[in-house]
């Protein structure tokens, strides 16, 4: 009997280990749609925003090392988009809201980081390798993109956000720990914030007045609000997680963010972070 026990103890560990090692890296949700948690081993689970209950899987790509994920509505459907690496090169993939292969997008230099315009169906793609921001137009067949910026001095530049509210692109820089203020139209840009540690991971509010920066560095989230046209740091909310691996608003005043380990709620008034099955 001690045995058995003892068997059943140590697999009840290693799938704990297991559960552990197959984090959560990126997340994403919108009003009226899912919640879509990226993991490591490139599966998607699709979760109810409210009730955390798993609908859906869309399955693992073999061989890819996952970077982001986003979901839009496009032509009245829901897809998601998922980015990753397969070796030297790095893909964004296009499902259907039922986890079905729609389309997908070969990116330039290694550029995995990316987020979308809907209203425009482009998508926006950055590379750590040569800093240069491309836009990639999802309607049309073949080979599309087109270089929108080259943000010289910086390190590495990581993840990428639209902002719809202003048409313009907001990238952070992984190595220096500040972030620039990109416009689509011109290809010119600004340096704002600084001493972000590692920035991994943006996300913007409803009304894309607010952004939201996490840092994997030190567990922080740094909150910017845009004032006379430009976004000014407000607020750093200090959780109790010693790294960050993604972060995105959710409903009634809430964030998802993601540590790559767990997945969890955070209540903006009361800082109550809660933790939820993937």
């Amino acid at each position: 009997m001690k045995r058995i026990v003892r068997g059943l103890v140590i697999a009840l560990a290693a799938l704990a280990v297991a559960a552990a090692s197959n984090g959560p890296v990126a997340m994403d949700w919108h009003q009226g749609g899912h919640l879509y948690v990226l993991l490591k081993n490139g599966s998607v689970s699709v979760l109810d925003e409210t009730t955390k209950q798993k609908l859906a899987t869309i399955p693992a790509l073999f061989g890819t090392v996952p970077v982001e994920i986003y979901s839009a509505r496009l032509k009245e459907r829901e897809y998601v988009f998922v980015s990753g690496f397969w070796g030297r090169s790095a893909t964004v993939w296009q499902y259907t809201a039922e986890g079905k292969p729609y389309a997908r997008f070969e990116t330039p230099e290694q550029a995995a980081s990316f987020d979308l315009d809907p209203a425009r169906h482009l998508l926006y793609v950055v590379s750590p390798v040569t800093n240069l921001i491309y836009a990639i137009d999802l309607d049309r067949k073949g080979p599309s993109e087109k270089r929108i910026a080259n943000i010289r001095g910086a390190v590495a530049v990581g993840p990428v956000i639209f902002d719809q509210g202003r048409n313009r692109v907001i990238v952070a820089d992984t190595g220096s720990g500040v972030l620039y203020d990109v416009n689509v139209t011109t290809g010119s840009y600004e340096q704002f914030g600084s001493e972000l540690g590692r920035p991994i991971s943006l996300g913007f509010d409803a009304t894309f007045k607010t952004l939201f920066v996490a840092d994997a560095a030190s567990g922080r989230i740094q909150v910017f609000r845009l004032q006379n046209g430009a976004f000014k740091r407000a607020l750093t909310i200090t959780t109790s997680l010693q790294s960050l691996s993604g972060v995105t608003p959710g409903p009634a005043d809430t964030l998802f963010i993601a540590d790559g380990v767990g997945a969890y709620q955070l209540a903006l008034k009361t800082m109550k972070l809660t933790r939820f099955a993937y």
